[in-house]
């Protein structure tokens, strides 16, 4: 019998990423391919339709397949880690806030491409907690852990008692939405608000247009542009001692402290990891939350305090986890079940 392969999907807001690997899943075994995710920028735009985003995955896994001399009888199964929320038993993306199509088809399409091939679709911060328990998580961690994605949007995925939690339609710890501002409504008081890479933008640009703080570093980095205000350059400004950007930079790492109380007296975890692009200026957000949690966790939480670490895939965290997704579901795995 020849080789058997496993396919993994991860489709972001941003990027989409497919990888093929044999199924021991070894990193030297692992090819793959990225691309931008194919997107409606308005409502008169016809070059995007619904079905855009699943047309380039069967496209790139074809080329993948093809470049390295795979035929698709050689796949055991392709696992789809995506961007939400999901309906997972119609395999569809629905309602999300940043797309302008209400419903986008995934599975239905990819399985026309890859009929004989069992596939499996899963939220993507679900996905990367699975990545993180198959590829990293130490022995002990891995009954009662949890996963952070600290990106354009904030996103969590749990394994409780080990088995990992999905809720009804598969969006279970969406802990971007929780409140951790209580004197706001759920539009400008969740921890996306303050936390996120879209988060950090708006806001600094909010404290901007009202002139109360210094912003002077922030300026000259973006030549006086305000359009050209990202999370990154408010970091930059933030260690230059940028008195707005720091006090954005201060406001995330607050209330991601409230955020990991949040996760840690709702799900007792052993471990959190955090991922995600907003994890390239780690060294201003993680050593204070570890601080905070190893010296005086109790402003937050009541459980036993986790301990905190960083994915070492970053932004490929996703993928990994479409991987091994896949893998847990054609072995049985009781993490899965």
């Amino acid at each position: 019998m020849g080789k058997k392969f496993i396919a993994g999907v991860d489709i972001g807001a941003t990027w989409i990423r497919v990888v093929i690997c044999a199924e021991d899943l070894k990193k030297e075994n692992m090819k793959k391919k990225v691309s931008k995710t194919p997107k409606k920028k308005h409502f008169r735009d016809t070059k995007v339709n619904k079905l855009s985003i699943s047309n380039s995955v069967c496209k790139m896994l074809s080329n993948l397949l093809s470049e390295n001399k795979i035929s698709s009888e050689e796949l055991l199964g392709i696992g789809i880690a995506s961007f939400g929320p999901l309906n997972i038993d119609k395999g569809e993306i629905v309602n999300n806030l940043t797309s302008k199509f209400r419903r986008i088809p995934i599975k239905e399409p990819i399985k026309k491409s890859f009929p004989e091939i069992p596939l499996y679709i899963i939220n993507d911060c679900n996905a990367a907690v699975l990545g993180i328990h198959y590829f990293e998580a130490e022995n002990n961690e891995k009954d009662n852990l949890f996963y952070i994605a600290m990106s354009s949007g904030i996103g969590g995925g749990a394994i409780c008692n080990g088995q990992l939690l999905r809720g009804k339609e598969g969006n279970a710890a969406e802990v971007g939405l929780c409140l951790v501002e209580p004197r706001n409504d759920l539009s400008r008081g969740s921890w996306t608000t303050y936390s996120s890479g879209t988060g950090v933008k708006l806001r600094a640009i909010k404290e901007l247009n009202e002139g109360k703080l210094s912003a002077q570093k922030l300026l000259e980095i973006v030549d006086n542009d305000n359009t050209k205000i990202t999370a990154k350059k408010v970091f930059q400004a933030a260690r230059m001692g940028d008195q707005l950007s720091r006090k954005i930079v201060d406001d995330c790492v607050f209330y991601t402290k409230v955020g990991v109380g949040l996760i840690n007296n709702c799900y007792d975890c052993s471990s959190i990891y955090f991922g995600g692009a907003m994890m390239n200026d780690k060294d201003q957000i993680i050593p204070c939350i570890r601080e905070q949690f190893e010296k005086d966790p109790i402003k937050f939480t009541i459980n036993t305090p986790p301990f905190i670490k960083v994915t070492k895939y970053i932004d490929e965290i996703g993928l990994m986890g479409a991987l091994a997704f896949t893998k847990y579901n054609l072995e049985k795995n009781q993490v899965v079940e």
